[in-house]
């Protein structure tokens, strides 16, 4: 996809700063920034550092340590240093509610992020919003949240929970007809999310519905609670019914253990797709082992697009021993790209300032250029994965893809 030619496409440094670093190397400038403020600018949120959460908060602190180091190098904001605040909110609603209170109130932080996951998002939205703040979010897409924003939150992600499995039905819309899969099996995580990504929003998108449009019959549907482990009589259900298309809609944890009971059952329909999170971009994807083989996921963009920024989350992953960058990381480094941008761009930490500059401009970032619609989404850009003789793969669309799109089980 080529890049946009607005002209109104920010650059990652705006010529404010520029001069700004400037100046302090002359002798007597003043090293107050433009805003008025002389001390570092304080950027707070939570993560699920422990609990179920962690595998994927580790990615999103990995990239805002390593974004501020950088940011901080290049002279940091407004020419003032930045400092993240990043608190454990244990991986829970009411732990993350009471750490934005401490953040908006005790310390009083400049700068929102987002906190990662929607049952969690949605307990810090309503407070971020009655302070007056913006929330940088690359932690969950929603666009009930959004709407529910007021216009306060600038989420990251290109694609929302009803857009998950677009991308699944769009790649096999362009199979051979005899490869197509004509019946659907839907195995969803009961959490808001989730039955989102299944359900479609206000009668838009959704699973059932991309199903219907194609005209697949759904043979088996049925929710499972978080705290289910063993999936393997449900797997078994799903398999009974002859459904050739696995649709998994959980989160990370419970979708890995969902497919490695796919494979102890021996269910092999044409294509089981991990739909429900990114999980197949995570480190953590490879011990799974033949369990992934012929697996698809989505994730919101590839190296080979080779969008601004694409270079530095490269080495970031890559330092961290990584060879598929996370989807996590992505829309992690994508929020601070576009704060960093906003907060440049507007020249002060302004709240409603900084909200018109990002509503007026578009923004070039690692996921793609984003301008925002009225409730701070993106538009839908969306890039399809399939594990392939243990390798994750781009297998849609055709502008990205290595490969095409494989109906091959997993190995027995």
């Amino acid at each position: 996809m080529s890049r946009t030619t607005d002209s109104q496409l920010l650059p990652t440094r705006s010529l404010l700063a520029v001069l700004l670093t400037a100046c302090a190397l002359v002798a007597g400038c003043s090293a107050t920034g433009p805003d008025g403020g002389d001390g570092p600018i304080r950027i707070g949120g939570s993560l699920g550092l422990t609990g179920s959460l962690a595998a994927p908060a580790a990615e999103y602190h990995a990239i805002y340590d390593a974004w501020a180091e950088d940011v901080n190098a290049r002279g940091g904001l407004l020419g003032r240093k930045v400092e993240m605040d990043i608190k454990n909110d244990s991986s829970t609603a009411a732990g993350a509610a009471t750490q934005y209170q401490t953040l908006l109130t005790k310390d009083q932080v400049d700068l929102v992020l987002a906190p990662y996951s929607t049952f969690v998002g949605a307990a810090v939205v309503p407070i971020v919003k009655s302070s007056g703040k913006l929330m940088f979010n690359g932690g969950f897409p929603d666009t009930g949240l959004s709407d529910a924003a007021g216009g306060r939150m600038l989420t990251a992600y290109p694609y929302q929970p009803q857009d998950y499995t677009k991308g699944m039905f769009s790649a096999v819309a362009e199979l051979p007809e005899q490869s197509r899969p004509k019946t659907v099996a839907i195995l969803t995580n009961n959490n808001p999310f989730t039955l989102d990504v299944r359900d479609g929003h206000d009668g838009v998108g959704g699973a059932r519905a991309y199903a219907l449009d194609a005209g697949m019959s759904v043979v088996f549907d049925e929710t499972y609670n978080a705290e289910t482990g063993d999936f393997t009589g449900v797997v078994g259900k799903a398999k009974a019914s002859g459904a050739d298309l696995f649709l998994v809609l959980g989160l990370p944890e419970d979708t890995t253990t969902i497919l490695k009971a796919t494979r102890t059952v021996g269910y092999q329909p044409k294509l089981v797709c991990a739909c429900g999170s990114q999980v197949i971009t995570l480190p953590s994807w490879k011990d799974l082992g033949p369990a992934t083989e012929g697996v698809v996921g989505g994730t919101g963009s590839w190296p080979s697009q080779n969008f601004p920024g694409t270079d530095a989350l490269v080495r970031i992953s890559q330092g961290r021993g990584e060879t598929v960058i996370p989807a996590y990381s992505a829309v992690a480094f994508a929020s601070l790209q576009i704060l960093e941008q906003a907060v440049q761009g507007a020249g002060t930490l302004d709240q409603e300032k900084i909200k018109d500059f990002a509503y007026s401009h578009t923004f070039e970032t690692v996921v793609g250029p984003i301008r925002f619609e009225p409730n701070g989404t993106a538009s839908y850009r969306q890039v399809l994965l399939q594990t392939v003789d243990g390798e994750v793969t781009p297998v849609w669309p055709k502008d990205v893809a290595q490969t095409g799109l494989r109906t091959t089980a997993a190995a027995p």
